[in-house]
């Protein structure tokens, strides 16, 4: 079947939103002149909306726990809109209920590619899609099997990864890239960092931060272009004075709007990132990426590009539904795990695989 109007819904964070996005590929291939409206996180809309393939965002505010009297204001808007289709990437029972009240008539739920089952939810879908035979969600990443599941509810027999795209760079963000890349003050690689998370576990030590960066400069001739939020300004200063080559650093923590980071990660050569949203931004723009992680599986979590690497220590307490948990682990033995050589080796093979 051919479906026209198509609703999707994911509440989620920003990269897992990046890495389900590999939805669309086969959506579009099967259903080409389909209008595709996505309800995601308002505090992400505008992520959604950079997403191919998507031509409208619904944003989505909500209290955890709180009534659902929203729930059925919106499914009954829904069912105005006479969607032929709708798409659960993470079927919580807000987005199910609104479905069912919306009364779209073919309902499909892909949570297995989260690692889990539905509940009482199940009996709200149409179809609850299953991974293909003998593909476990834990070898793979989760773009790739939120991508084959896709394909087989459209019995589509493909197995070639096609990665979720940005739409084009607009002129005012590619006219800014171009200038800033006028200054580079060498001929070298161009490279991005991202230096800093949001959760202290998924970073990795300045000190090894410098000596990567060094490592950069003097291989390649990098030009090196620190990214981040004003918060991560303290840490980019450390690594900053900790480094031999500061004449390669092109500060830009604080300095740029998302439009202009994704412009300028289309434009690099690689880049060199912690577990964070900013690589799933990255891959989907076509830049090469390298992650390192910690306790996250660089199996499921690696950034959903064809020219994108995980680094990690592989720990055997790290790994989705294995660890503790950062909250409760005092320990950092699965940062520790992660030496300057092994990333440096990651980047090597990246460089030799895309020259």
């Amino acid at each position: 079947m051919i479906y026209k109007n198509i609703f999707v819904d994911g509440i989620m964070h920003m990269g897992d939103m990046i890495m389900t996005a590999a939805v669309f590929p086969v959506l579009r291939k099967h259903c080409p002149e389909a209008r595709i409206t996505y309800l995601c996180s308002a505090n992400l809309a505008f992520v959604a909306e950079l997403l191919e393939g998507v031509d409208e965002v619904i944003p989505y505010s909500y209290t955890s726990g709180g009534g659902y009297g929203d729930v059925w204001k919106i499914g009954r808007q829904l069912a105005k809109r006479h969607f032929d289709l709708g798409i659960s990437l993470d079927p919580r029972e807000r987005v199910t209920l609104m479905k069912w009240i919306a009364q779209i008539p073919e309902r499909v739920s892909m949570e297995q590619a989260l690692g889990w089952e539905l509940g009482w939810e199940k009996w709200f879908y149409t179809q609850d899609l299953a991974l293909p035979a003998g593909w476990s969600y834990q070898e793979h990443s989760m773009a790739a099997s939120f991508q084959q599941m896709m394909r087989g509810f459209f019995g589509d027999p493909s197995q070639e990864f096609v990665p979720p795209r940005l739409k084009p760079v607009a002129p005012d963000q590619e006219q800014w890239v171009e200038t800033l890349l006028g200054k580079a003050p060498g001929p070298g690689k161009k490279i991005a960092l991202c230096i800093q998370t949001t959760s202290r576990t998924k970073d990795w030590p300045v000190e090894k931060f410098c000596q990567v960066c060094d490592w950069l400069a003097e291989t390649y001739g990098a030009t090196l272009y620190f990214t981040g939020i004003p918060a991560h300004r303290e840490r980019g200063k450390a690594i900053l004075q900790g480094m031999e080559h500061r004449e390669a650093v092109v500060d830009l923590i604080g300095k740029t709007s998302f439009l202009e980071l994704t412009a300028l990660l289309s434009r690099m050569d690689l880049l060199l990132t912690l577990d964070t949203g900013t690589a799933h931004i990255a891959a989907a723009a076509g830049c090469p990426v390298v992650t390192i992680f910690t306790f996250n599986s660089s199996v499921i979590y690696r950034a959903p590009g064809k020219n994108c690497a995980g680094v990690s220590g592989h720990l055997p307490c790290s790994g989705k539904h294995i660890c503790i948990g950062p909250s409760r682990c005092p320990k950092s033995d699965c940062v520790d795990a992660v030496t300057v050589p092994m990333v440096e080796t990651a980047i090597e093979q990246l460089f030799q695989e895309t020259a």
